[in-house]
């Protein structure tokens, strides 16, 4: 058991956040070497384990093995709207807050690839290809489900929050439970297994916590309080209900890949996903970005996302139609397509 003591004043700092897809991914890697939650987590451990390849059974064990703890991105990159702001923190963090994180789990006796020794090393190139990895981890586990999973976290917050209103912070804690008790003054975890806190008792001495949901949490929430860290995040467990869970899990209705190829320069100059955008974009101007998203073969939030994205860069821009919003390409977006070596397809300029 792990006890949180408070203080009137540390009280007066809890909120409740979503993290963000960094996090549910990191989280989502987790989950997927787990062997408990199966009736919430079978079916999404089924679709998406063989799509884990290349270096993301490595980063996935360094990350969180059941038998190791979980390495803190939590704490690290805080709270981060979407994947790319949240590995840019990532790779960009102190090079002493890289080494104190990726050093969490260095004692627990798994051997892993070489190149995460320079992960641990806070080796720039080495966090560069961890953050690859979790790209593309992402892609293939979460990025397809992350409408679902905002939405649900997004409710889940909400409701904290109108406990919160009506009866202050003791009501938001005591409405955790069963997975939390509260005890004023103190916060009680049972069944936390203490690995970065050795200690049962944790003292926030005036460090703001963030309440964090998560989908892929286990079933005992999980603390990170990293020593350079501002804050203290508590992520706990949001997805409880099989009916929950298989709606969220559930493909998305007349959801497809893009089988056109995709320009293997393009795919490394903006990633897989956002490359496939831009070619849908390309092939199906003025469309919605609920029929960008269906095209793609991903969620509608993150087809907005890649497209804001596109747009910021200048390679597409946003049309209005009445209420609609369409997307189509620039002059600059055409040049970039036609310049990246695509032998089959050619766009007029």
């Amino acid at each position: 058991m792990l006890r949180l003591h408070f203080t009137a004043e540390d009280l007066a700092r809890v909120k409740v956040e979503v993290l963000g897809p960094l996090a549910e991914t990191s989280l989502g890697l987790w989950n997927l070497q787990r062997r408990d939650g199966r009736v919430l987590f079978g079916g999404w451990r089924a679709r998406t384990g063989p799509l884990v390849t290349g270096d993301g059974p490595h980063a996935a064990q360094f990350l969180g093995s059941p038998a190791g703890g979980l390495v803190d991105l939590f704490t690290l990159v805080g709270t981060a709207g979407c994947m790319d702001e949240g590995l840019e923190r990532l790779v960009s963090a102190p090079e002493g807050r890289l080494r104190e994180e990726f050093g969490v789990c260095a004692g627990a006796g798994r051997r892993r690839a070489r190149w995460l020794a320079g992960v641990m090393a806070a080796d720039r190139q080495s966090v560069g290809r961890l953050a690859g990895a979790l790209r593309d981890c992402h892609r293939v586990g979460v990025a397809s489900y992350w409408g679902r999973i905002h939405q649900h976290l997004d409710g889940d917050v909400a409701r904290r929050g109108r406990l919160m209103a009506r009866g202050g912070v003791a009501a938001l804690l005591d409405g955790m439970g069963p997975m939390v008790r509260w005890r004023p003054p103190v916060l009680e975890i049972p069944g936390y297994r203490p690995f970065v806190h050795p200690v049962a008792d944790f003292h926030l001495a005036g460090r703001p916590l963030i309440l964090a949901p998560s989908v892929f949490c286990g079933p005992v929430p999980q603390l990170f309080a990293g020593s350079g860290a501002d804050g203290v995040v508590m992520v706990y467990p949001a997805l409880h209900d099989p009916v929950d869970a298989a709606a969220l899990w559930a493909p998305p209705a007349d959801a497809r890949r893009v089988d056109a190829p995709v320009p293997p320069a393009l795919s490394a100059l903006l990633g897989r996903t956002r490359a496939v955008v831009l070619c849908v974009i390309a092939d199906h101007p003025a469309s919605t970005t609920t029929q960008l998203a269906r095209r793609a073969g991903i969620s509608p939030a993150s087809a907005s996302e890649h497209a804001t994205t596109l747009r910021a860069a200048g390679l597409t821009a946003l049309a209005r139609e009445r209420k609609a919003a369409l997307h189509t390409l620039t002059h600059l977006g055409l040049t970039l397509l036609n310049s990246t070596g695509c032998a089959d397809r050619r766009w007029p300029v």
